[in-house]
């Protein structure tokens, strides 16, 4: 039988150990405690792919200047691939979404035209709210819902 000394002698050298393995997971930027995936420092998150499909005229031209403004906001953490649907490959973008009818524009930000802000649903297709035409209707989203959208899918600052 170990005495209380020989056992306060054992605990304390495996106390060092674990507080040595401890450190050194620390000093390689190990996430201790957080169950979050360890990174390296100079890690650079993917891309969120940003699909735009638009009618390439007035009054769509007018709507794509504003958010052409936002997307300038978030630089290479976005990766922007414009369709033109009165071109072929617009066309075929389009086909591969299943979008019919008359569509003016629409954005798809990680694959989806469909986000959630402020506990609000928002599908990102047609105008605006407030910049409808007569012929068509404004959608349920705004600049603003984009750029908040886009800057919790990217990990910035709106």
């Amino acid at each position: 039988m170990k005495s209380p000394r020989t056992s306060r002698t054992t605990v304390a050298a495996l106390a060092l150990v674990v507080g040595m393995v401890v450190l050194v997971g620390c000093s390689r930027g190990a996430a201790v405690g957080t169950g979050a995936p360890s990174r390296p420092a100079s890690y650079v998150p993917e891309a969120v792919p940003v699909d735009i499909a638009y009618l390439n005229h007035a009054p769509v031209l007018t709507v794509l200047d504003q958010v052409n403004r936002v997307l300038a906001k978030y630089g290479d953490r976005i990766k922007v691939a414009r369709y033109d649907l009165e071109t072929p490959a617009g066309a075929a973008f389009a086909e591969r979404k299943h979008m019919t009818g008359h569509v003016p524009l629409a954005i798809f930000i990680n694959g989806s035209m469909d986000a959630t802000e402020g506990g609000q649903h928002i599908r990102f297709f047609s105008f605006p709210q407030g910049q409808g035409t007569g012929r068509v209707p404004a959608g349920g989203w705004s600049v603003a819902a984009l750029d908040a959208v886009l800057a919790r899918a990217t990990g910035a600052r709106p």
